[in-house]
């Protein structure tokens, strides 16, 4: 019962601590070009009436944070066995967004290279320890929620991606927009907090107005805001402090849907009918959900053996708590908008006859002994499965949220899906 009256305490004073965030004067801001995704916002134009003008293959990247790995394992070996498409429209939520520039200019790779990490460090700095969050929040943690406004800080992921967007990156984005009669997009999903509607950052108009920038200053600065509308699109809190660009607040756009959902195929031309589908020939959706799509089971009895189908009615129950009750719900509720997402992408596709590709994470294969993979600077520890690497990382590194040998794994195993073209869905 300590531990439940730390967490009710902690509710009250949480509710009570503030942060003043960082002011940015007018001379300093992005202006980032926004689009909709739900109600029309006075002076920003609805995507829909963006990609009705230029149609094309289109790719939807799922939020998913460390199971992103996924994602930019099968770009790799997509466009490493040469069946990859142009992409005319590519959007990114969450950990979707942080792999939608590589997938974008047909380099995946060096999303690759973002999510090769040594260790967690090089992704977030950590408040607290993974064990202190592991079952619930830990008086630790709690602490470290009321005096730092999270349990870590992306500072080191916005170094990250300042590595990996170089001017020459920015300059491959930017020339996909320059031609206005031929102008593919690349976008960012985020939640804007103030208005609570979910928005979508032109990624290419910050990339274009960076390469046509007259000084250092000016390069730089779009360059910064390019990093933080990734970054804006990958924050939930309690896990990292919010976003704020252009004295707005944002969070991940996973919290509004898990893709860009509907929005999109709603406005392509049909296809013809009963035309033998092969990857490129005509625009289609491509979705990789980041994610199983599947929720997570959890044991809640005293004895784990209670915790079977068959024992469902019999065993006592764990003690439970107002936070790790609250976590739980999150989760669940974000499961939930996956599913409601992907469905409604589908549901779209089939309605106008677009050819509809979709990936996910199975959780089977994550222990399936025939799925074991030997992964870069650990070889001399033999192949395993993702569930064995992600039980040596916790043993070893502890870390609260990236594993890094299991993302290295989730990385060959997209891999391996993709060479062998194993869609979860795709046309017969």
């Amino acid at each position: 019962m300590k531990s439940f009256w730390v967490a009710f305490l902690a509710l009250i004073f949480l509710g009570a601590c503030s942060h003043t965030p960082k002011f940015t004067p007018q001379d300093k801001l992005c202006n980032i070009t926004r689009y909709s995704l739900e109600t029309s916002l006075p002076g920003e134009r609805p995507l829909s009436s963006v990609i009705a003008e230029n149609p094309g293959n289109m790719l939807l990247l799922s939020g998913g944070s460390q199971n992103g790995a996924f994602g930019v394992g099968f770009l790799d070996g997509w466009h490493k066995s040469g069946t990859m498409p142009n992409f005319r429209l590519v959007t990114g939520i969450s950990t979707g967004a942080l792999q939608s520039t590589g997938a974008f200019i047909g380099r995946p790779e060096i999303s690759v290279n973002g999510y090769t990490i040594d260790d967690e460090g090089r992704l977030l700095v950590t408040y607290v320890d993974g064990s202190d969050v592991d079952d619930g929040f830990s008086p630790k943690a709690i602490y470290k929620l009321l005096t730092k406004g999270a349990i870590s800080d992306l500072i080191p992921l916005r170094d990250r991606l300042d590595e990996i967007m170089t001017d020459e990156v920015l300059r491959e984005v930017a020339d996909r927009y320059r031609d206005p009669d031929n102008r593919s997009y690349l976008l960012a999903g985020a939640t804007d907090v103030d208005l609570g509607v979910a928005v979508a950052f032109d990624m290419t108009k910050i990339a274009f107005d960076y390469a046509e920038a007259k000084t250092k200053a000016d390069r730089d600065r779009h360059k910064d805001c390019y990093i933080e509308a990734l970054v804006a699109s990958s924050i939930v809190p309690p896990g990292a402090r919010p976003s704020f660009i252009d004295n707005r607040m944002y969070i991940d756009g996973g919290v509004r849907y898990a893709v860009f959902d509907d929005r999109f195929s709603e406005v392509l031309r049909p296809s013809p009918v009963n035309v033998p589908v092969r990857t490129g020939d005509r625009h289609a959706l491509y979705l990789i959900l980041n994610a199983s799509g599947d929720s997570r089971e959890e044991c809640q009895k005293v004895n784990p053996d209670d915790c079977t189908p068959e024992r469902a009615l019999f065993g006592q129950r764990k003690d439970w708590e107002v936070l790790d009750l609250a976590v739980r719900t999150l989760e669940l509720f974000e499961n939930q908008i996956r599913r409601l997402s992907v469905d409604r992408a589908r549901e779209r596709a089939r309605n106008q006859n677009l050819p509809f590709f979709f990936a996910r994470i199975r959780n089977q294969d994550l222990s399936d002994p025939h799925r074991r993979y030997s992964i870069p600077d650990f070889e001399d520890q033999g192949p395993k499965t993702c569930e064995e690497w992600r039980s040596i990382d916790d043993a070893q590194d502890d870390p609260v949220e990236f594993h890094r040998r299991f993302m290295r794994c989730l990385i060959e195993y997209g891999r391996d899906r993709a060479r062998e073209a194993e869609w979860d869905e795709q046309p017969r």
